[in-house]
């Protein structure tokens, strides 16, 4: 008697069954379906759970909602799109390339990590600044459901754009804290906080233990607190161009979480004001590391968040300052030059109610005359650069004398700013004095810094006619650049030396080099 064929579903229901029954997890029958069944791993981890596309899209839209990715429960999951980030990259059909969000949704809702959900294939069509924001988030803790207490107001949640007025740090947010590696709780008050705090980073819970403790062991208690938080920011602003953008990143995560629940139980309005400052320069850090790891969306809502902070807070120096960072990575993140210009204008009109003082409008001055030369506007930058230089000498020693943090402004960022500005306008007398003044004057753990002088230099080599030496002094200089120090403002201005070459000389066997260079380090 013939025997009744099964079909495939029935199949693969049948092995997993029997597979569960001997008590394997889901990543050995994801495995064991990968291999008999010749799938692509998250295909493979969605038939370990048994479900449909549009079984798994539900699970997916909810973990969103519990995690805080989507609160209100209405996450864009869709069968068809799941069926197309399972196909990428696929040369057949269609396929949507899956996001860092995406992957860890999808992680959380099959019990896996990250790196169970790729395969090679996956990993040599993600960029470099990619892979590095999928190695730390697979490092992190996974999204895990948030606490939210009812009717609560958040106290300092950064990263959306939920458009109420919070309790004490004065920042329009949803009350999650949207951050690198994943979800956090919100700041509530303690009774409901010791009921939230496993969702917390590691260690994220003990410290506010400790903030706790030094508040009420030490005389002047909030001060004491502020005091710490002050060296918590002095400590990034020491590190940051040394420090790889994953690491300082996995650090702001358990900084930024902590900062909520500090702020909620100050009362003083002084000290909620400082609460600000630091939160605004902490976010504005955070910007600059996420767009390090090629995140530029989420490095633009993190400056949005930082310049929110710094407007509460009142402080005009932190004001100024934000906007000057954002103004000059802005131009090396390739924004719209009518939006760089809306920078400069903002920071104009804080300058212009008056009472500033010149360190507070150093930063801004620089990424004025970086805006007007790349717009074109060629008198106004020359202009705006010697504001820069006549600034510089009315600054306090101080600030001058500064050559380990970023809120100092040395010689070497004025030699910088030169630097950056002759090179627009083809002064390339001045501008190779400014990079050879520049390179004497960081230090060698600086290395980032060194090679933006550096390939400052090659792109006025390749524009000057020196293509040869131009394409030869830029292969160096990356080729001596760990992988971990590749920031933003290094591959836009790698690729402003490729984009320098003629057309004609595309071909050289350095300019292809330097091209495959870029092409393996961020998507060209």
């Amino acid at each position: 008697m013939p025997t009744a064929r099964i079909s495939l579903r029935e199949e693969q229901d049948d092995l997993r069954s029997r597979m569960r029954a001997l008590g394997l997890s889901h990543g050995q029958v994801a495995l064991e379906f990968a291999t008999r069944y010749r799938l692509r791993p998250r295909e493979a981890w969605r038939r370990a759970h048994g479900w449909t596309y549009s079984q798994a899209a539900r699970q997916i839209n909810t973990v969103a909602a519990q995690t805080g990715f989507d609160t209100d429960g209405r996450a864009a999951m869709t069968g068809p799109t799941l069926c197309e980030v399972e196909k990428w990259p696929g040369s057949t059909g269609r396929t949507r390339k899956p996001t860092p969000r995406t992957l860890a949704l999808l992680a959380t809702a099959y019990g896996a990590q990250i790196q169970d959900l790729l395969d090679l294939d996956d990993r040599e069509h993600f960029t470099a600044a990619e892979r590095l924001t999928l190695d730390g988030l697979s490092r992190a803790a996974p999204p895990q459901p948030i606490y939210v207490p009812p009717e609560r107001s958040p106290d300092f949640a950064v990263g959306s754009d939920h458009q109420q007025e919070p309790a004490s740090l004065g920042l329009p947010d949803r009350p999650v804290l949207r951050r690198a590696g994943g979800m956090v709780e919100v700041a509530v008050d303690r009774r409901d906080f010791l009921a939230g705090t496993a969702t917390l980073p590691p260690f994220a819970a003990m410290e506010l233990t400790r903030h706790d403790l030094l508040s009420s062991l030490t005389a002047g208690g909030s001060g004491a607190d502020l005091d710490e938080w002050r060296q918590v920011v002095w400590e990034y602003a020491l590190s940051y161009g040394s420090s790889p953008p994953a690491v300082l990143l996995r650090r702001l995560d358990t900084d930024l979480s902590m900062l909520g629940t500090v702020a909620r139980r100050q009362t003083d309005d002084t000290a909620v004001r400082e609460l600000r400052r630091i939160g605004a320069l902490l976010a504005a850090f955070t910007a600059h590391a996420t767009a390090d790891v090629g995140d530029l969306p989420a490095s633009q809502r993190w400056w949005r968040t930082a310049k929110q902070a710094a407007d509460a807070s009142g402080d005009l120096h932190t004001r100024l300052w934000t906007r000057g960072r954002e103004i000059v990575r802005a131009l090396y993140e390739q924004r719209p030059l009518p939006a760089v210009l809306d920078l400069v204008a903002e920071a104009d009109a804080i300058t212009a109610q008056g009472g500033v003082p010149p360190e507070a409008v150093q930063e801004y001055l620089d990424g004025k005359a970086r805006a007007f030369v790349r717009a074109g506007r060629n008198d106004d930058a020359r202009t705006a650069l010697t504001d820069v230089q006549a600034n510089f000498e009315r600054l306090p020693d101080r600030v001058r004398q500064d050559t380990a943090s970023w809120f100092g402004w040395s010689e070497r960022a004025l030699r910088l700013a030169e630097s950056y500005t002759y090179s627009h306008l083809g002064d390339y007398t001045r501008a190779d004095q400014a990079q050879t003044a520049a390179s004497r004057l960081f230090p060698a753990t600086n290395r980032r810094g060194s090679a933006l002088v550096g390939l400052q230099r090659a792109v006025c080599l390749v524009r000057s006619g020196d293509i040869t030496a131009g394409l030869e002094h830029a292969n160096t200089i990356v080729a001596r650049l760990p992988r971990d120090q590749y920031t933003s403002p290094i591959l836009a201005l790698s690729r402003t030396v490729l984009d320098a070459v003629p057309a004609t000389e595309q071909r050289r066997d350095s300019a292809r080099s330097f091209k495959a260079h870029l092409r393996g380090s961020t998507a060209a």
